[in-house]
C-alpha cells in the first residue's frame, strides 16, 4: 500500500469550494489526463483517465463511489481502475477547513494499492507523479473558482457505503 497526503490553500470559502469538488463537470476539467466523467448515480461516477509514470502510460477505466459527504467540510471516495496490465484501488479523503482569512485549507490523504507495470516503478516515482497531478488538479480548480465559473454540487454519499481497500 502506498500513502499520499498534502495540503492546499484557497482564497475561497469551504461552502464555495464544495460546489467545485462535487460537480463532475468541474472535476473532469481539472483532473489531469481525464477526458470525461459520467455521473452514474448521485454517489457513483465513472471516468477514463490517462496517467503517465515514466515510460508507462496506461489509460484507466475508473469507477468511483462517494462514501462520505459532509457538506462543506469532508469528502471521502473509493476509486478503482483497470488498464492494460495495470490496476489500482484507492480511498481518498479530503477535509475543507475555513482558515481565518476567509479562505480554506484543504487537507487530503489517499491510500492506494497498485498492481501491474505501474507498480514496478516504485513508490518514489508514483509519489512524485501523484504530487504533481494533485497540485495541478487543485491549481486548475482554484483557477475556475477565481474566474467564477459556475459550479453545482451534484454528488452525495452512497448510503451505508464504507471507505475500504481490499488487502
Amino acid at each position: 500500500m502506498i500513502e499520499f497526503s498534502g495540503e492546499f490553500d484557497s482564497d475561497h470559502a469551504p461552502e464555495q469550494l464544495w460546489k467545485y469538488f462535487t460537480d463532475p463537470d468541474i472535476l473532469a476539467q481539472c483532473a489531469p489526463g481525464c477526458d470525461h466523467i459520467e455521473q452514474e448515480s448521485e454517489s457513483e461516477l465513472s471516468a477514463t483517465v490517462a496517467v503517465g509514470v515514466g515510460s508507462v502510460k496506461p489509460t484507466f477505466d475508473v469507477d468511483m463511489v462517494v462514501v462520505e459527504a459532509q457538506q462543506p467540510n469532508r469528502l471521502v471516495m473509493n476509486a478503482g481502475g483497470d488498464a492494460s496490465r495495470n490496476s489500482f484501488e484507492t480511498v481518498a479523503e479530503m477535509d475543507l477547513v475555513a482558515n481565518g482569512s476567509g479562505g480554506t485549507t484543504a487537507t487530503w490523504h489517499a491510500e492506494t494499492n497498485v498492481s501491474g507495470l505501474i507498480a514496478s516503478l516504485g513508490q518514489r516515482a508514483l509519489g512524485s507523479v501523484a504530487e504533481r497531478l494533485v497540485n495541478n488538479f487543485f491549481d486548475d480548480l482554484e483557477e475556475l473558482a477565481d474566474e467564477g465559473v459556475p459550479a453545482e454540487s451534484k454528488i452525495s454519499a452512497k448510503p451505508e457505503a464504507e471507505a475500504t481497500l481490499e488487502e
